[in-house]
């Protein structure tokens, strides 16, 4: 038997309620993007599931009982709350690859001028011009 990911299920519910992913992504209010890296995760949160569950009017329960079994109370937080937290972690990621970099150019930028610090008088007239 093969196992299907948390996203695959999910996909197939919406290609077999046969909505299109642009109107599911307007009803959702979320981008097609998102939709379709949902498809391909392992693992959804109960939120994403719910939200996806209504939008679709599909229940979810019979593919994910565990995230149905809890109450729905808990389950109300809304897609644009995952997307913000969501959001916010690619943007600690890509703050965190900046950093690196300057961090990596000021190291290069340093190496650069104790070589040139090093080499004798007459041959840095040709580090400025080069």
């Amino acid at each position: 038997m093969i196992s299907q990911n948390a996203g695959e299920i999910v996909e197939l519910a919406v290609r077999r309620k046969n909505i299109n992913i642009s109107e599911l992504s307007r009803k959702m209010k979320v981008n097609r993007r998102t939709l379709y890296n949902w498809f391909q995760q392992e693992t959804l949160t109960s939120a994403v599931i719910h939200s996806i569950s209504q939008a679709i009017d599909y229940d979810f329960s019979q593919e994910f009982p565990e995230d149905f079994l809890t109450n729905r109370s808990t389950c109300q937080k809304t897609v644009e709350e995952d997307n913000a937290t969501e959001a916010g972690g690619q943007q600690y990621y890509w703050m965190k690859k900046y950093i690196t970099l300057l961090e990596d150019y000021r190291l290069l930028l340093e190496k650069y001028n104790n070589s040139i610090s090093q080499t004798p008088v007459d041959e840095r007239r040709y580090y400025k011009y080069s």
